[in-house]
This record gives C-alpha cells, structure tokens and sequence, in this order.
C-alpha cells in the first residue's frame, strides 16, 4: 500500500509503525496535563509514536530538566541507532537503564566522552550542550557569516559557538523573545522535544511506499520503503537504522544534502531524482548508492568505504573522497571531477571498466585500481598509483607509480601527455569535459589553456562588461563582438564577425579544418572535402549547446567554452 501524505502548517505529517498520523492532542488530554503552548504540537506526536514515554500517570513533564541520558535516548529513537561502542565508561554501569544508549551513541560519534574517562551520563543538560550533540547528530554545516547573532552571544562557549549557529542557519532554533539564547541554562523536556523536531521534519519508521512527500527534512529509520514523489526544501537523512536494507528514493526533488548513514550493498537507489548534494557515511559497512535514469547530483562526499554507482543518464560533478577509516571506494559510471583531499586517510579507489573521470586529483596517498579511464590526473602528493595510465598526467609531486613503474617528476618518458613536468606522446583521441570550475583548475598549462581561464574568468564576473572592458580597443558593432577578450585580440571571437548565427569560428593551424560555434553546438568542416562532423550536448560532446567562444589548442583540437562548461574536442 502507498501512503500519501499532505503537509499542514501546524503539523507534520510523521508516521508510525502502525500508521500515518498527524499531530493531535489526545495524548495530554487522557493525562489532563498542562503542555506549552510552543511545544504542544510536537510533543503530541513524539507520544503518538512512542518517541516521548511518560510516567506512570501518561505526564511528560514537559518543564522538567532533561539528563544527558535522557536528551541521547530521544536521539537514538529519532535514528534508530544499532551498532554499540565498544568503550566502557566509570560512570556507565552495564545494567543502567541508559547504558545501550549511550553506547550506540558513541558508536555514531555524536557523544564524545571527557578526558576523566566519563560521560556525566546524568547531568542535567544545557542549551549550548544539546546543541552540539544535534549538531553532530545531523551533520550540519558550520553557518557562514550572515547569521544574525543572539543578544547574549558573549555568553556562549566558544566549543558550542558553531554548533549553536549551525541550528539557528538551520532554521531549528530562533532563540527567545528578547533575541537570546540563554546558552548556560538547562533544557527542559519540552525545550529538548522542540529542539529535535524541528531539526527532524518528518520521520518515517514503518519500511513502507510512501508518496507525495513534501516539507522541510525527512528522516527515515527503517528499511524496505519506496519514497515517491517527494519534495524537501531541507535534508532527507538516510539513518543508521535502515542497517544493510533497501531504500528507494524516485521522483524527488532534494533541496539540501541527502545524507546516506544506512544501507547495504544491494542498495539505496535514487531514480529520476536530484539532489543538490550526497554525503555518504555509514560507519559500521560499505554502502552501495544507485543513480537510476534522469538523476542529479552534481556534489557527493564519501566519507566511508562506498560504492557509488551511476547508471543515470548525466555524469555527476564533483565527488571528494575521504573515507574517515580509510578503506575502499568504488565507482561506476561517468564522473567530472573527483578528489581525494590532504586531510583523507589513505585508501583504495576501484574503477571498473565502464568508468570514467575527466579530472582525477590527488593531494593525499592513494591507490586507484581497475581498468576505468581518467582524463587528466593531477598528482599533487606522493604515495599515489595508478594501476591505468591516464590520458593526460600531471605530475606535482616528486613521484607516482603508473602502470606498475615509477615516474618521476620531469621524467619525458612518463606513460600519459600532460604538464606539470611529465611527457608522453600518445594523442588523446575522446572530448574532456569540463565544468567552468574545474577548467580553472585543470586547464592552466599553455597558451590556450591560459586563454580559457581568462575567458571564464571574464564570465564570472558580474563586473565585466565586453563592449567597455578595454577602453584600448574600439569594439566593432558585430553581433558576436560582445564575446570577447583581451585588448591585444590574441584570440578573435570569430573569423566571420559580422555573420549572424554564428557565435565564433576559428581555423586549425594548418588551415585545413574551420571550427564553427552556434547556438546548436559545434561543426567542423574539413575545407579539403567539405565534410562535417556535429558535436553537441545530444552526443554528450559538449556541456551544453550554446557555444560562447571557440580557442585552438595548437595543433590538436580545439576548445568549447559554452555557457556551463569547457569541451576539449580533438580533431
């Protein structure tokens, strides 16, 4: 059965293991207990659905303090927490209620003991307390610097400062009505409820299909179900207490990051769906990803041992891996850029057959394995092999191992072409594609390079304006005029200025082949016969179709700026 749901202003839709419910106040009225009127919504359906547990008379005791263990439990019943610390604390007895707890907690780093060797599991919480462990829980993103400050910022602890920040960014928390914070006083029952609800959104823990599901954040803590249409503003969060099941995600539109914290190998997969951002961290296993059809994703993070397999019909932008264990990652499909950063473990990447990555750059030891392709490897550090040769090598570091030999930095018989001191004499033959971003990076080398960054430069800047940008120059009233340049005209936008329809043309050095650039994409004509060759977004060619301005490369192609991305095609 598929379970439609529909979003109110004052309630969330969450659902149980029994059923779909909104918020109601049955719950306090059997006890006939006094609830804040702040809090009374969300802590009616924490009692529906048995995150929130009373005494023995049904009382929540909505203006009590909350314990550190008691603030962990809430947490653990919203994720589902399985996997246990194996850390023993003094101050934790094996038979205390909160003891599992609390170990599960520790186990998904969102409880860090103190240096005594305890964890003050019966501490009445504070704000700023509470504050860091959510921030942990959800993985939030230090806030940047337009976030409005509380009135008693002063009196919060510089530890808690960007957690506490992070939830007010968020949304989660707005503070009292004088604009504070009160970050040193303890949290109530109703505070504590409050404080995860509004970072929860919606909770979904019955492994069933659900459709129509739209909000701000989604949490899903049971495996089995298929999410249907969905539509969040926020994060949906995969949670830890999916284990190794399945999750179906299809038709959705994912404003903020979907993080992936459970899952086995057979999957989550995402069909048909975009997201602005994936960060996949499972701690206990790997976990397999699945694009399917017209996904997007064009930022992922993998911060554990992950196999990311995209069998969409887009390549996906920029994945950075830094597994936090190190460990193995895997990746299939089509790829623009991917990182490993300084601040990673070292690890093992494998690249199947079917797989490949225009950018490759590496700033920490790695061993990439299989038989995946990679356009241009940049290698900034040592430690770093390659069990393929790429297409073009960039060799930074003193030394890597490609194809099982060494090559050293300004060795001329390295095995790949490229710059950064490394030679080889193997043309390349398949168009590299680039987004604008990751042309600034890669493409610094030659003259042509060097002219398609300033080019690129010129298009990010919302202060360029074309027709007054070089009072040396008297800019011709052509239709394609507007696409350049630099004063010297070193590189023309067209060699048919004043014919409209076409955006830019250039001639190869030889003056055999003409390049023409449109709206419609690329054509190249071999003046010896008059024959044309097409390239175009449609045969994955080019990033988009609209081509601003075309730059030989010498002797070997040219290169495509459009309005997303950089094409290198060789002729």
């Amino acid at each position: 059965m598929i379970i439609k749901w529909k979003q109110g202003l004052a309630a969330v839709a969450l659902t149980s293991l029994a059923a779909l419910t909104f918020a109601s106040a049955s719950g306090a009225a059997a006890s006939k207990e006094k609830l804040p009127a702040w809090a009374a919504t969300e802590i009616a359906v924490w009692k529906e659905l048995g995150l929130l547990k009373g005494n023995e008379l049904g009382n929540v005791l909505p203006y009590d303090s909350v314990k550190k263990a008691e603030f962990i439990a809430f947490v653990n019943r919203v994720f589902n927490y399985t996997e246990l610390s194996g850390v023993a604390f003094k101050d934790v007895p094996r038979t205390a209620w909160y003891a599992q707890d609390i170990s599960k907690a520790l186990a998904a780093g969102v409880l860090i003991g103190s240096n005594g060797g305890e964890i003050n599991p019966l501490k009445v919480l504070t704000k700023e307390e509470a504050a860091v462990i959510l921030s942990r829980v959800f993985q939030l993103p230090e806030a940047d610097g337009s976030v409005s400050l509380f009135k008693d910022d002063a009196n919060i602890s510089a530890w808690a400062r960007n957690a506490v920040y992070a939830l007010k960014a968020g949304g989660y928390i707005s503070g009292t009505a004088d604009g504070s914070f009160q970050p040193n006083k303890a949290l109530t029952r109703a505070e504590a409820v409050k404080m995860i609800h509004n970072a929860m959104g919606a909770l979904i823990a019955d492994g069933k299909d659900h459709a129509s599901l739209s909000g701000g954040n989604l949490v899903v803590n049971t495996a089995g179900g298929r999410l249907s249409d969905v539509n969040l503003t926020g994060n949906l969060y995969i949670a830890p207490g999916v284990g190794e099941g399945d999750v179906v995600i299809e038709n959705a539109k994912i404003g903020g990051t979907l993080y992936v914290n459970g899952g086995g190998v057979n999957s989550i997969t995402l069909k048909n769906s975009k997201a602005s951002r994936l960060v996949i961290h499972k701690r206990s296993s790997p976990v397999r990803v699945v694009f399917v059809g017209a996904t997007q994703v064009q930022d992922v993070q993998l911060l554990s041992s992950s196999l990311l397999d995209n069998q969409s019909e887009n390549e996906v932008g920029q994945v950075i891996i830094a597994p936090e264990r190190g460990g193995n990652s895997e990746l299939r499909g089509r790829f623009g850029s991917v990182t490993v950063p300084s601040s990673a473990n070292e690890s093992t990447i494998t690249l199947p057959s079917q797989t490949f990555i225009q950018i490759f750059t590496a700033n920490r030891g790695v061993t990439v394995t299989g038989d995946g392709a990679i356009g241009n490897a940049v290698i900034q550090a040592s430690g770093v092999t390659l069990a393929k040769k790429p297409q073009t090598l960039t060799l930074n570091a003193d030394q890597a191992t490609v194809e099982g030999k060494v090559v050293k930095k300004g060795d001329t018989t390295a095995p790949a072409g490229g710059g950064g001191g490394s030679g080889g004499t193997a043309p390349n033959t398949v168009t590299q594609l680039y987004t604008h971003e990751q042309a600034l990076i890669a493409l610094r080398t030659s003259a042509a390079e060097q002219a398609v960054n300033q080019y690129i430069t010129f298009l990010q800047d919302p202060t360029y304006t074309p027709s007054i940008a070089n009072p040396a120059v008297s800019m011709p009233n052509f239709t394609n005029a507007i696409t350049f340049v630099n004063a010297e005209f070193a590189v023309k936008p067209s060699i048919f200025a004043s014919l409209r329809g076409i955006n830019t043309s250039v001639l190869n050095e030889a003056r055999t082949l003409l390049w023409i650039g449109t709206d419609e994409g690329v054509t190249k004509i071999s003046l010896s016969d008059n024959k044309m060759t097409s390239y175009s977004m449609d045969n994955a060619q080019l990033k988009d179709n609209r081509v601003l301005l075309l730059i030989a490369d010498g002797s070997t192609g040219v290169y495509a700026i459009t309005e997303t991305g950089v094409a290198h095609i060789y002729q």
